[in-house]
């Protein structure tokens, strides 16, 4: 009995000191600390993931910048220095004037046209066995279409020779975009191969364009031919006329009657 007397008294003597020791927890305050911290580690991640999204932006930019590369770098793209020569070559085709310049009449004797035609000789004999010499302004409208079918030659020749180095060009430049290893470069390449074409749309236009001018100058010497043509006729019936009438004035025809010469005459029975 004493000895649990004894012992409630120690633990009444002991219990201030015992609750000075124990902490007070406040359950409602923990709580909230918690979910504010599990919010915050959420708003990390976000802003993690934010910044993840942002980097991956940036390399994907870098990479569309590498790709653009040098956008005014164009000098040594393929195909494009055979472009700027024959850019720069000058036309075939013969201006009217520089045609003309050509023209006398003498350069059409002697030319068979690579052996198609007869030439025409430059003399031609008389009954008396002499060489007289042919005049050449009557082929004067021959020579300038015989010229003009020469520089339609030489244009033709001209142009088949740039056509073919430029197609070997335009195979080339094509390859080049298909390898292109930037989307700048296939721009580029791209830019030059249209250029390319409508080039050779130029060059097969100078054909069409010298082939029409020997339309219009065989057009052009028919017309005067028939203006020459009717010209002489006008003159040759003038001309006969005149002589009609000077023939008129010198020689008066005298119609007499043929009965002043008949006799009768009495015939026998």
């Amino acid at each position: 009995m004493k000895t649990s007397v004894a012992l409630a008294i120690a633990i009444v003597a002991l219990a201030p000191s015992l609750s000075a020791q124990w902490a007070v927890i406040d359950a409602a305050n923990l709580q909230q600390n918690v979910v504010q911290y599990a919010a915050l580690v959420r708003q990390l991640a976000n802003q993690a993931t934010q910044i993840g999204n942002q980097m991956q932006q940036i390399q994907q930019v870098e990479t569309q910048l590498t790709r653009m590369g040098d956008m005014a770098d164009v000098k040594d793209l393929a195909g494009f220095p055979e472009l700027k020569l024959d850019m720069t070559l000058p036309t075939k085709i013969q201006t009217w004037t520089g045609n003309l310049s050509r023209v006398d009449g003498y350069g059409l004797f002697d030319d068979t046209r690579g052996g198609v035609f007869q030439a025409v000789a430059r003399e031609f004999p008389d009954f008396d066995g002499h060489s007289v010499s042919r005049e050449a302004e009557p082929y004067k409208a021959s020579h300038e279409i015989a010229a003009t079918v020469d520089n339609f030659k030489e244009v033709q020749s001209d142009v088949y020779t740039r056509r073919e180095r430029l197609r070997e060009a335009i195979a080339s430049t094509s390859e080049a975009v298909r390898l292109a290893p930037t989307e700048a470069e296939e721009r580029k390449q791209e830019a030059v191969l249209n250029t390319q074409y409508h080039q050779l749309g130029e060059l097969d236009s100078e054909v069409a364009l010298s082939a029409a001018e020997i339309q219009v100058k065989t057009a052009e010497a028919a017309a005067m031919a028939n203006a020459q043509e009717k010209a002489d006729a006008e003159a040759r019936k003038y001309l006969a006329q005149q002589e009609a009438r000077k023939l008129s004035a010198a020689f008066t025809p005298t119609y007499e009657c043929m009965l002043q010469y008949v006799t009768e005459r009495t015939l026998s029975p």
